[in-house]
């Protein structure tokens, strides 16, 4: 797999999203979208930030080693034996699903993002071949992407009972 056209093509799918979700300013599945505390969208930002991390450790290390006091924790994420390495992907992989099923997001969509981050931790810590993993982490970067442009919003759409707790 050519991973310059495979990470273009990523940032491009990622990009129409969040576009699409910026032109509409609501979310784009409005009848299915829950709103999201303060505090779970930053449990949120912070393991999705945290996971992009732990991915760009590994597929771009020159550009990760060359910021400030990063080469030293990308370098444990890197050592795939190391424990740092697995609890560097799974507790933030776990706050996420946490966080999202916490405000109630719509569950088969929560459902699937278990199932694709899932996918990714077991094609990393597991040996397999590269193009499996990759095909396992663009199914969990865009079920993300469309979970936050799709179902998540900063207030309870009108009409909705994405606020009843079933």
């Amino acid at each position: 797999m050519d991973q310059p056209i495979y990470w273009g093509l990523l940032l491009a799918t990622a990009s129409v999203l969040v576009g699409a979700r910026l032109a509409a300013r609501r979310p784009l599945w409005r009848s299915h979208s829950s709103a999201i505390s303060t505090g779970d969208l930053v449990v949120t930002v912070t393991a999705a930030a945290i996971l992009a991390f732990h991915c760009a450790a590994m597929f771009f290390a020159d550009w990760v080693d060359a910021v400030p006091f990063a080469e030293a924790p990308a370098a444990a994420v890197r050592d795939l034996d190391s424990l740092a390495s697995e609890v560097s992907y799974w507790v933030p992989a776990v706050a996420l699903i946490i966080a999202l099923r916490q405000v109630w997001v719509w569950p088969p969509a929560v459902a699937l993002l278990v199932v694709t981050l899932g996918g990714v931790g077991y094609t990393m810590f597991v040996p397999h071949a590269l193009t499996t993993h990759l095909a396992w982490l663009a199914a969990a970067v865009v079920t993300l992407v469309l979970l936050g442009t799709a179902l998540v919003s900063s207030s309870v759409p009108r009409g909705s009972v994405s606020s009843a707790r079933l």
